[in-house]
């Protein structure tokens, strides 16, 4: 290994703040370039999609792009739209920063098209991994350099709760996580490689592991002390920018309601502001600094970042002083329009997952009528086939956790199936949908979820039928996550509730024929409810069951929520209920920014 220079080199943080005026102008050129090639995309994609026949994607309806060759084009077209969008975000900011590393002038129209043209090494075998990784592993895992367009790719929750609750699942992907983050860390330097020396993905990629592996001790050293910096500006410019406002608080003691309601504004607004600039200046100032470790571990030369002082300080200082004083105004516009801005009551239901949840044998009839004691809106339970055709509630696809039996409903007769012992309530029998439906009868909404390998049009009718013999059509809905049952119940019985639970979703969605739009916590976001009460659906999201999460969309636009913590729920929506104006100020703002 060849011995790194001992030159001494001062590391300073100014270079680092004088280079934000410009990367705010390269993140914003970029973006607005990036957002014109998502609009054509995304306009051909779901043009693609409509010549199919249907208005939206959804987790729930998607096997019908794989049998059209419009459906090809719209795949085609998304995963090129999310291939140019990635390269090109991360080669704008990468290209930048090795510019300013080396001291040459930062040309915005060069590095832009420098950009746009590199953007092609990524659509090799290597480069669509390094892509795939980015695209995918990173947002998913937390760990790697990623972009705006998918940073809020997840796991749905309900999965990770299936992960969390088998141990063997839980160990799995617990290693594929580790393995995953060990790959990105030693994989930092890769796509600098690829853009600054113009050399293969996999040639990056060693190359990486080996910068890694010679310098780690400095490269943990040089990124704890970067963000150890980041923290402390970040807060000395969060005291320079609350000082004000919150001094003027204290020196006023005692004041009004209104000017109280003035205060809580402008110190959440300048929060608010101060927290997305923080988040949004991140990754652009790591990756300078990731650059700047690159040339030096590359070339054994020990550097810094080095730019221009400011052309004009007076000029920067005018600029804030506006945008401090315009937050004031929007402040007191805010405050004189409280009602407008704000929400006091709250209107979202609460329904028990799969009977009451946790608190309640899961789909039986005490869970049932624990969900009635509790006071839910709703229950939610899952209808399957035995295999001389009677309806059971059971959620998996066999009994094996319920009743330890690794045999599925449809494999086993009703007679058999009421033999069983549920291990959590030994005195009950798995019920049939008749004993549901009658203990449900005028107390609560019931939720029936047509559910596992019998799911089906025979489900459908044979549900259908059961509603309207006990005269239960108004106090039920039929909801499943496969659309194509759904769209059958729409198109032949109207008459009936249906709702349609989806975890992914793209395009029109309040197009989609239900009545009730489930969306998965993640998949709930304010432009997803918004989009289906615009098209009069309404929204059930499953299942919030953190304290958090609860309150999130208890005070969100959803109609309802499905959890398994009803008395939690319910214990915060009373609370939601006596809210101060301070509280409402910051539980919308809170909202707000989490949405």
């Amino acid at each position: 290994m060849r011995e790194m220079r001992k030159t001494k080199v001062k590391r300073t943080v100014w270079p680092y703040i004088q280079a934000i005026p410009e990367i705010i102008i390269y993140e914003a050129v970029s973006k607005l370039i990036l957002l014109a090639l998502a609009f054509v995309f995304k306009k051909l994609m779901m043009w693609a999609v409509y010549q199919t026949g249907h208005v939206a994607v959804t987790s729930g309806d998607f096997a019908f792009l794989f049998t059209s060759p419009y459906g090809w084009i719209a795949i085609l077209t998304a995963i090129i739209m999310i291939a140019v969008y990635i390269a090109f975000d991360i080669n704008v900011i990468v290209n930048y920063a090795g510019e300013k590393v080396k001291e040459r002038p930062t040309v915005l129209w060069k590095i832009v098209l420098e950009s746009v043209t590199e953007s092609a090494r990524f659509f090799t075998p290597g480069g669509l991994l390094v892509l795939f990784y980015a695209m995918l592993i990173a947002p998913v895992i937390g760990v790697g350099m990623t972009t705006s367009l998918t940073k809020g790719l997840y796991v749905p929750n309900f999965i990770t709760d299936v992960i969390r609750s088998t141990p063997l699942y839980n160990a799995l992907y617990s290693l594929f996580v580790i393995v995953m983050i060990i790959i990105g860390i030693l994989g930092m330097f890769t796509i600098h490689g690829m853009v600054i020396d113009h050399i293969s993905p996999v040639q990056a990629y060693v190359r990486s592991v080996q910068m890694c592996h010679r310098n780690y001790k400095d490269l943990i050293k040089q990124l704890f002390l970067f963000l150890l910096k980041y923290t402390l500006v970040d807060l000395v410019v969060s005291l320079a920018l609350l000082i004000f406002p919150l001094m003027i608080r204290i020196l006023f003691g005692n004041i009004s309601v209104y000017a109280e309601r003035f205060f809580i504004i402008v110190i959440l607004l300048f929060f608010t502001i101060i927290v997305f600039s923080s988040a949004a200046l991140f990754l652009p100032l790591l990756t300078m600094k990731i650059t700047q470790l690159y040339y030096q571990y590359n070339e054994d030369i020990p550097m810094a970042l080095k730019t221009k002082p400011a052309e004009s300080y007076k000029q920067m200082i005018i600029v804030i002083a506006a945008a401090y004083l315009l937050c004031w105004g929007v402040s007191f516009f805010v405050q004189e329009n409280f009602e407008m801005f704000f929400t006091r009551d709250v209107y979202t239901e609460i329904i028990g997952h799969r009977g009451a949840g946790n608190e309640g044998t899961e789909n039986t009839i005490s869970g049932i009528r624990k969900a009635i004691d509790l006071g839910c809106y709703g229950t939610e339970i899952d209808v399957q086939r035995t295999s001389d055709g009677y309806y059971i509630l059971n959620h998996d696809n066999t009994f094996k956790r319920v009743a330890d039996v690794n045999r599925a409903p449809s494999e086993m007769t009703l007679r058999e199936i009421k033999a069983l012992r549920i291990k959590d309530a030994p005195g009950e029998r798995v019920p049939t949908i008749e004993e549901a439906l009658d203990a449900a009868r005028g107390k609560i909404i019931m939720f029936i979820e047509l559910k596992g390998s019998t799911a089906d049009q025979k489900m459908c009718d044979d549900m259908v039928r059961l509603l309207k013999e006990r005269n239960m059509v108004n106090s039920c809905v039929l909801i499943s996550l496969k659309y194509d049952l759904v769209e059958y119940i729409e198109d032949n019985y109207p008459e009936i509730n249906t709702g349609f639970l989806a975890f992914i979703t793209l395009g029109n969605v309040g197009e989609l024929k239900c009545d009730y739009l489930g969306l998965e916590e993640e998949a709930a976001t304010s432009a997803a409810i918004d989009a289906a009460h615009e098209h009069g659906r309404k929204v059930i999201v499953w299942t919030p069951n953190s304290t958090d999460s609860q309150k999130r969309f208890l005070l969100s636009k959803a109609d309802a929520i499905i959890t398994d913590q009803a008395t939690q729920a319910g214990n915060i929506l009373g609370e939601l209920e006596l809210r101060d104006d301070p509280s409402i100020i910051i539980d919308s703002m809170a909202n707000w920014l989490l949405n």
